[in-house]
């Protein structure tokens, strides 16, 4: 039957890494195909039409489209496979309305590694995820898409490598995963996350991944 494949969806390089690295580790035995536009999503799924995607992880706001339309453009041309939505800005509303269209879940881009392995687990043993901040129809993060006056430019701030250890930091990883996903010493990480929040004056890492959130890291 082959490796299992996975499609990754995300206008924001970093993120698409973070997500595809967590998922090689999750499923030992898989390929993972990274996507940035709508374009190259519906591309990868007209490439590979005898061997479908066992999953596809997309961002709720990738495409100029409204997030209703993308979802069912991506179901449509994949009606067997489950469409898991990613998004750090989004409110209740949306996604419920997005999930409607047929979509499986939805994975706030802040959510810590372990409650990700639990909602993969689940859409792929044919369930579906929604925090529960959904279910009680409060909103799963920042409305807005565009980042608020006053948020600080990180392309500016940061080294690349920081930025990289921000996305990390937060999707909720710890020093250690970190780590292993870059190849750094804890201490090392320790450092990073360190000068990061100097650089973003942030008092700890929620802090800090409220700012990358705002600044459209993520």
């Amino acid at each position: 039957m082959g490796p299992m494949r996975v499609l990754v969806a995300d206008d924001h390089p970093l993120y698409r890494e973070a997500v595809r690295l967590r998922i090689e580790r999750l499923l030992s035995d898989c390929t993972v195909i990274e996507a940035g536009t709508l374009d190259q999503v519906l591309a990868a799924m007209r490439t590979i039409p005898i061997r479908p995607f066992d999953l596809i992880l997309l961002d709720l706001h990738m495409s100029e489209l409204e997030p209703d339309a993308s979802v069912r453009l991506v179901i449509d041309a994949a009606p067997d496979t489950p469409v898991l939505l990613m998004s750090g800005s989004a409110t209740s509303q949306a996604i419920k309305s997005a999930i409607g269209q047929g979509a499986r879940g939805f994975l706030p881009k802040t959510m810590p590694p372990d409650l990700f392995a639990t909602a993969i687990s689940m859409v792929l043993g044919g369930g579906s995820y929604l925090p529960v901040e959904i279910l009680q129809g409060t909103d799963a993060g920042l409305p807005e898409r565009e980042p608020p006056a006053g948020t600080p430019n990180l392309d500016e701030i940061l080294t690349p490598r920081e930025r990289q250890v921000l996305v990390r930091v937060a999707t909720g990883a710890s020093n250690k995963e970190i780590g292993r996903d870059l190849t750094l010493a804890e201490v090392t990480v320790k450092l990073h996350v360190r000068q990061i929040l100097r650089k973003i004056e942030a008092r700890n890492r929620s802090e800090a991944a409220a700012i990358a959130t705002r600044a459209g890291l993520i």
